[in-house]
């Protein structure tokens, strides 16, 4: 993407500050709207309330909005005008997860993939639910990791290492072989680069489709949750997930591990009230 003068020193402002790709290309991506809307008008608090007013006008989620807001400010601080910032909204927090992928549906997406020949992605699966880590992530994990059994993640200004289960190693090192991968990262595209997070989410949709497992239940981040949740009822301990997470508050690793209400009205049920 091309930006002007001013927004590719912005990008190099971000690129000094080591925020991860996605980031910077939401930051930079909302900054350019943000300017879009401006025109040739002095940057005012006014005009970014006015600016606040017409996103949530737009019907968005008010997650969406406050992200869109958090990189507008971002923006601001950055051009001298952090008087400018306007307050993000406040969210409720939901406790439950309704819409999340099952264990069932996670099986399910398994045994398919295998089935119709797609055992990149049957490993792919395998390894965001046996790990945890985010899909950007994915890159990180290469044959070099496969043989040590683990690997070092950077993201967020963090760095945290990734251990590989047995059974995942295995699994690896078998499509690896199959797939004459010898060295470097084991998922890749078409053209050799370390696959997309968005030919990842269409290859998940179109599996859910063919198994009749809604869509917002299957995206890569719910094999993350699908993890935590695994752990948490496993375990119980939720100072490991949040380290295993790369949380830094343990507010965050307890958005993951909230119950669906199907789940919590099972457990009201067995009361002996």
């Amino acid at each position: 993407m091309k930006y002007t003068k001013e927004l590719q020193k912005y990008e190099e402002y971000l690129l000094a500050k080591e925020l991860a790709k996605r980031t910077r290309e939401i930051y930079l991506t909302q900054a350019e709207k943000f300017l879009e809307y401006l025109k040739d008008r002095t940057i005012t608090k006014e005009e970014n309330i006015a600016y606040k007013k017409l996103l949530l006008e737009q019907g968005k989620k008010p997650s969406t909005v406050n992200l869109e807001l958090t990189a507008v400010n971002s923006y601001l601080k950055y051009a001298g005008y952090a008087d400018c910032t306007v307050k993000i909204q406040k969210l409720q927090r939901r406790p439950l997860q309704d819409n999340m992928m099952t264990a069932e549906d996670y099986k399910k997406l398994l045994a398919w993939a295998k089935e119709s020949g797609r055992e990149k992605y049957y490993c792919i699966m395998r390894t965001l639910a046996l790990t945890g880590i985010r899909i950007s992530e994915l890159s990180d994990c290469t044959v070099e990791a496969a043989e040590k059994g683990k690997f070092l993640v950077y993201n967020k200004g963090k760095c945290r290492e990734v251990y590989l289960p047995e059974k995942l190693v295995a699994d690896l090192k078998a499509y690896c072989r199959q797939n004459a991968i010898t060295e470097g990262v084991i998922f890749r595209g078409s053209r050799g680069k370390p696959i997309s997070r968005n030919a990842v989410y269409n290859m998940l949709v179109k599996l859910a489709d063919e198994l009749g497992i809604p869509q917002g239940r299957v995206h890569p981040h719910s094999f993350r949750h699908l993890f935590a949740v695994t752990y948490m009822q496993q375990y119980s301990n939720l100072f490991d997930l949040a380290d295993i997470l790369g949380h830094s508050s343990l507010e965050i690793t307890r958005i993951y591990t909230a119950v669906t209400g199907e789940e919590r009205r099972k457990k009201l049920n067995k009361l002996d009230l």
